[in-house]
């Protein structure tokens, strides 16, 4: 895409590739993921991370693939550090990130933010998209669940990503839940994570 000029046709099919090779790599990273998991191989190597780092390293991503959204950040005056395995709450940001990306037309308002809270390191991911379909709330983090609701023009997937979420989450010792906003239209995914130990 770099080489090529946007006027020519060939353009939009090499971004028509890029956006199939990144949905590709996201399931097999999301596959592996649920491997390591059953088998029981998922090792957490936690240590004290800045969570702001963290974040970056996940809106980078998200926005390198997404040049259309812009995504706020939010975190503490005061650097965060939280026991965590770094590479798996990326992954956990990165697919939440996603999964706003997908349910809100550009530019669309997405945003992730980090704050200390009473039970740990409080991090949320908020859009002002199309917002969770009622009867799918207490199914979201199911293994292999896809919404029969999902709109016409979402990228499928096989129903991985937030169950992972879900196990990394816990496997930290945290909780994750999924709401639709009060104060405006869409949806928010919150998790928190242990601030006490390694």
């Amino acid at each position: 895409l770099d080489q090529t000029d946007p006027h020519d046709p060939r353009y939009p099919l090499l971004g028509g590739v890029l956006k199939d090779a990144n949905w590709l790599h996201d399931m097999v990273e999301n596959i592996l993921s649920l491997t390591r998991l059953q088998d029981g191989q998922l090792a957490l190597h936690k240590q004290a991370e800045a969570a702001e780092e963290i974040l970056g390293s996940a809106v980078e991503h998200i926005t390198r693939r997404y040049p259309a959204y812009d995504v706020a950040v939010h975190a503490p005056d005061e650097l965060l550090f939280v026991p965590m395995d770094a590479k798996l709450i990326i992954q956990v940001l990165i697919n939440l990130l996603d999964n706003a990306v997908k349910h809100t037309p550009p530019p669309g308002e997405i945003s992730v933010t980090v704050a200390p809270g009473a039970s740990g390191a409080v991090f949320t991911v908020t859009d002002n998209g199309s917002g969770i379909d009622e009867r799918d709330l207490p199914h979201l983090f199911e293994r292999f669940y896809t919404s029969p609701t999902r709109r016409a023009d979402a990228r499928s997937g096989i129903g991985l990503g937030l169950s992972i979420c879900d196990a990394i989450v816990r496997a930290h010792g945290g909780t994750i839940t999924a709401r639709n906003r009060t104060d405006a239209p869409g949806a928010e995914f919150v998790f928190t994570l242990p601030l006490g130990g390694q």
